[in-house]
């Protein structure tokens, strides 16, 4: 296995229980999806596996060096004095021990691979959409050549056909690499597209777990089924209040 979480606890100041008792695990080139509403204890799994925060007890085995994490504002994750190409340079010149010649070519193929060209690469932040900020970001993570990319809630902020197109991306770059993924959610929706397990949390705990088709067709905790009821169908309006005079 890529990832094995054993019976992750941790408890914060003041006694406050974010995450009790939580496994899974994700093999190489795997897609696990960590599903829940806000308060769920999930983004602290993440934090804990990438690193950010230490467990109160439990264990965690990954190669902490073959993982990379995008999170939901690339805006306040890029320097915005530096330019996408200086960006990605940065982090080749750090990881790897390519040349200057081939980390050019090297940025040029990451940013291929993430639908952006020579164009955004003299670009700083500020001057490119929120779609194409988190494919920088992407791109910032690939670069290290990880093989386990957290990605915390990192389509949740862009507009619905902007999340299509980095969930396709995602998969695209899947398929190229070999990478695996912990995608950490609030939203169903999107998990059926990059995923091919979820567990569902609910107050720090793990409710249900198994292959997204599964747990997305025939849901067995009435959690899980509250989640999926939530998801907006093609088709769906909004109620309308109704005024009445008094």
């Amino acid at each position: 296995m890529l990832l094995e979480v054993r019976d992750l606890r941790k408890v914060f100041k003041g006694g406050f229980v974010a995450v009790d008792g939580v496994s899974f695990e994700i093999p190489y080139g795997g897609s696990l999806a960590v599903v829940g509403e806000s308060g769920s204890g999930k983004t602290t799994c993440a934090r804990i596996v990438t690193g950010l925060e230490r467990a109160t007890s439990g264990s965690v085995l990954v190669d902490r060096g073959a993982v990379q994490m995008v999170f939901q504002d690339p805006y306040q994750s890029l320097d915005r004095r530096q330019t996408i190409a200086g960006c990605l340079n940065e982090v080749l010149a750090h990881h790897t021990d390519l040349s200057r010649e081939q980390r050019n070519v090297r940025i040029a193929e990451l940013l291929a691979l993430v639908g952006l060209d020579e164009r955004h690469a003299t670009a700083l932040p500020r001057a490119l959409s929120g779609g194409q900020r988190q494919r920088v970001a992407i791109a910032r993570a690939l670069a290290a050549n990880p093989r386990l990319l957290v990605l915390d809630e990192a389509v949740a902020a862009l507009d619905v056909s902007i999340q299509a197109q980095i969930l396709n991306l995602l998969v695209d770059a899947r398929a190229a690499t070999g990478i695996a993924y912990l995608f950490i959610t609030h939203d169903l929706s999107v998990v059926r597209h990059v995923c091919d397990d979820v567990v569902v949390m609910n107050r720090g705990r793990v409710v249900e777990s198994g292959k997204v088709e599964r747990v997305l067709s025939e849901p067995a905790h009435d959690y899980t089924k509250r989640l999926i009821a939530s998801v907006p169908r093609p088709g769906w309006v909004p109620a309308r209040g109704v005024s009445r005079a008094g």
